[in-house]
């Protein structure tokens, strides 16, 4: 998951950005000379503790996994990444800031703060939704090095390219999202256009995790069409003038709605989508049907518990009965002289 800056902070920095380009070029140098070697990637990413002490044992995994990760996504983001940025590992959602918490959304593991080149991952979080740690930390370094890849342009990345990228560079989706639950709002028609997924990315949960399938879904399928080096030099290519679909449509010499309907066919007939939503309403369906019989069941047991506990009560009653009858009562007792 990521979030922006405000435009007015972005556009400070893209200013402050392009002077520095200037005197660099001006001396004979630039950042774009001499791409990093892998060990000054490295150098590049600072994972530390974030608040609430998490384990120790937390931090230098998810330390581990990024240095990992960072030489594949370098190859990747052609030479990414070019500037120094954090990740932060948090212990709890409980434990983060009040205005770090409003970033977190419902059963994310983690968010980054685009232009702040800012990661926060929480571990109480990822384990407790059983993120994969891998996944986690590549999806959230996806979003960092998009953005440096596009600098300055990066808040002009549409939200669905960032996740639906991030999605599929990792092989992961986030919040438990699916292409079986797109099925059906493709046949009712109520999935919304990546027009309006720019416009208002939805918080609201339910609504948050379609967005995330559909955003993997499309992306995942353009990847597949087109290959990830073409999505990425369509990134590239925006500007002040180009918006992503614009460069998107130019690449690929086919309308929006051209490549929405061809993806949306796919994932009707070619992607095994919808056989997987018709399997997963067939369980559902054979577990209700069984329902009755699993009542009627469940009947028969307890009348049999109910006939099984009063056979044992009249059997201990019988048993009480006959003890008490062979006992000897006071006149079988002997006698004391005098009594």
């Amino acid at each position: 998951m990521r979030q922006f800056l405000p435009a007015r902070t972005v556009g400070r920095r893209a200013i402050r950005a392009a002077a520095l380009a200037l005197i660099l070029a001006a001396c004979g140098g630039g950042p774009g000379d001499a791409p990093p070697t892998a060990a000054e990637r490295a150098s590049l990413a600072v994972v530390e503790a974030g608040t609430g002490e998490p384990p120790e044992a937390a931090v230098a995994a998810i330390r581990r996994a990024v240095d990992e990760a960072l030489p594949a996504l370098g190859k990747v983001f052609a030479g990414m990444p070019k500037q120094r940025f954090f990740v932060h590992v948090h212990a709890s959602r409980e434990a983060l800031p009040e205005a770090l918490a409003a970033h977190l959304q419902p059963d994310s593991p983690g968010f980054a703060l685009l232009g702040r080149h800012q990661v926060h991952l929480v571990w109480g979080e990822m384990r407790r939704v059983g993120a994969s740690l891998r996944g986690v930390v590549v999806h959230e370094l996806v979003h960092e090095l998009l953005d440096q890849f596009v600098a300055p342009h990066g808040a002009r990345m549409p939200r669905w390219f960032h996740e639906g990228l991030a999605q599929t560079i990792a092989g992961d989706t986030y919040l438990g999202a699916r292409e079986e639950d797109l099925v059906w709002r493709l046949a009712a028609r109520t999935l919304p256009s990546f027009g309006d997924l720019r416009e208002r990315f939805p918080t609201a949960e339910t609504e948050l995790r379609l967005a995330y399938a559909q955003s993997y879904s499309y992306v995942a399928w353009l990847e597949r069409q087109y290959g990830l080096d073409a999505l990425l030099r369509i990134a590239a290519a925006v500007d002040e003038r180009t918006s992503f679909e614009h460069a998107l449509v130019g690449r690929t010499g086919r309308t929006t709605l051209e490549l929405e309907e061809s993806w949306k066919d796919n994932l009707q007939h070619g992607s095994g989508a919808t056989w997987r939503a018709a399997l997963n309403q067939c369980f559902s369906l054979v577990m209700i049907a069984a329902l009755p019989v699993l009542a009627l069941a469940l009947i028969r047991r307890l009348a049999a518990d109910r006939r099984a506990a009063a056979k044992l009560e009249r059997d201990e009653a019988a048993a009480a009965a006959a003890a008490a009858g062979a006992a000897p009562t006071d006149a079988d007792q002997p006698r004391a002289p005098g009594d």
